[in-house]
């Protein structure tokens, strides 16, 4: 039915204006009940899925609008491309390894559920008495980015982690930048000691696969294009143990009310970033910073952060209210308190999203119920991993492709992300098979939920500190 106004100008204005009223919030009515979606959206519960898309890739595709500093306004804020660790973006020659990027997984949330986890050494500095920052999160980092430091500038690659405050690079007193290192003694502007006040000199960094950084803390130039911070304090490794593969070190992304970077650089970005994590290693996603961050995405719905358990107040995890879980358009009988005792958090150091073993179990059922009817034959997991435990032979369901179940996160504030198909299913090494990316909480563990970066991939996802809340976009696959 057609909406018409009276011909009188008083009486066409007023109805024009209340029919604009009514078109306003008829739209916000329907996005508010709109998923988020990542690249793939679906229809009626169900993406059309290609089956060659898990299927290693070989060159680098050109980078993404927003991911380079051209594409940043003058004054608008940092953005910095984010690769994988592993694959044709990284420069690092590194193949995929799923045994060993599950095996970190693994210790990583064992660390992070642990109980008597502390963010700090019980050892004291002789200096003033302050405890020595300790962290125990497993790092070879599954994403990466490009950061200066110094005066001339050097840049280097740097782990993104929302689980760690500290940032640091390794540092070496070679007069040549050999193995990823950063040499004080070449800047002009490197100072020695803390910049911080009430900071110990000395940090000491140690990971749950006994890898760990040792060192002092420093203060150098610090760049994340195209903002420049004259006075950055950060740790500068000269003892490391394990394997950090092509990374020189940390760029830490949790809360903190000292050492972060967040608030470091609090004054220029006031505690906003986001990030777009690329769905294959042959894209490139992209970090900003500050309110460009939150503003390049209008449609942008916010969950609230929530205060995090006593056990997790000073380790600067990001907790948000999980409600619930659906799958092709059904919602799953999942009671909410699963995911509230003892929390959510939402991570970009873990790769494998962890459910309490009720949700998951409903979840597993449903999934492989709906594969069923896919005709794709159920496969064991691969014998070099045991996390994944529900995988199928993708190549025999005899389609290229798949109408593939979507599944879709519910959060408080009537938050709806829908999941890219690239956050369902894991491809196994073979490249025949492909696994449901989701895992049980290990009964060894406190019990986090913890939604991993493998969940987060082509969205865009946003924090805003200071705002108290944490946002999901469609990015289309990290091209936005």
């Amino acid at each position: 039915m057609a909406m018409t106004c009276p011909s009188t100008s008083t009486s066409t204005s007023m109805c024009r204006l209340l029919i604009s009223s009514f078109l306003l919030l008829f739209f916000a009515c329907f996005m508010s009940n709109t998923p988020v979606h990542g690249a793939g959206q679906a229809i009626a519960g169900y993406h059309t899925f290609d089956v060659s898309s898990l299927l290693p890739k070989n060159k680098c595709s050109a980078p993404a609008a927003g991911q380079t500093v051209l594409d940043i306004p003058p004054g608008g804020h940092a953005g910095l491309a984010i690769t994988y660790n592993y694959g044709p973006c990284s420069r690092s020659g590194r193949k995929k390894s799923t045994t060993r990027i599950f095996l970190q997984d693994q210790s990583r949330v064992r660390s992070i559920n642990d109980k008597s986890f502390t963010q700090y050494s019980t050892q004291e500095s002789v200096a003033d008495r302050s405890p020595k920052p300790k962290l125990s999160l497993n790092e070879d980092g599954n994403f990466l980015v490009d950061v200066g430091i110094g005066r001339p500038r050097n840049n280097f690659k740097l782990i993104i982690d929302t689980g760690s405050q500290i940032t640091w690079v390794r540092c070496s007193s070679s007069k040549k930048r050999e193995n990823h290192s950063f040499n004080p003694s070449l800047s002009t502007s490197y100072s020695y000691g803390p910049c911080i006040s009430s900071t110990d000199t000395n940090y000491s960094t140690t990971y749950a696969d006994m890898s760990s950084s040792e060192g002092v803390f420093g203060c150098d130039e610090f760049t994340l294009d195209p903002d420049v911070f004259p006075k950055f304090q950060f740790g500068c490794s000269r003892k490391i143990k394990g394997d950090f593969g092509s990374a020189s070190g940390m760029l830490g992304l949790a809360q903190g009310e000292k050492y972060s970077l967040l608030s470091q650089t609090a004054s220029n970005f006031k505690k906003k970033f986001s990030y777009c994590l690329p769905p294959v290693e042959n894209n490139k996603g992209y970090l900003l910073f500050g309110d460009k961050a939150i503003s390049s995405s209008p449609l942008l719905k916010f969950t609230p952060l929530l205060d995090p358990p006593s056990e997790f107040d000073s380790l600067g995890f990001y907790f948000v209210e999980l409600i619930g879980i659906s799958l092709a358009k059904k919602r799953l009988n999942i009671s909410s308190s699963l995911f509230a005792s003892p929390g959510t958090i939402i991570d970009s150091g873990t790769v494998i999203t962890r459910l309490p073993a009720v949700a998951y179990e409903a979840l597993r059922a449903a999934f492989r119920q709906e594969m069923l009817q896919l005709h794709c034959p159920s496969i064991p997991p691969p014998s070099d991993q045991k996390l994944l435990d529900t995988c199928y032979n993708i190549t025999a369901c005899g389609v290229r492709y798949l109408k593939l179940p979507e599944i879709v996160l519910h959060f408080g504030g009537e938050v709806e992300v829908s999941l890219d198909p690239a956050g369902i299913l894991w491809g196994t090494e073979d490249r025949n098979g492909a696994c449901l990316a989701f895992a049980e909480i290990p009964d060894y563990s406190y019990g986090l939920t913890i939604i991993g970066n493998r969940q987060q991939v082509s969205l865009k996802v946003a924090y805003d500190i200071e705002g108290g809340r944490v946002g999901f976009g469609n990015d289309n696959g990290c091209m936005n």
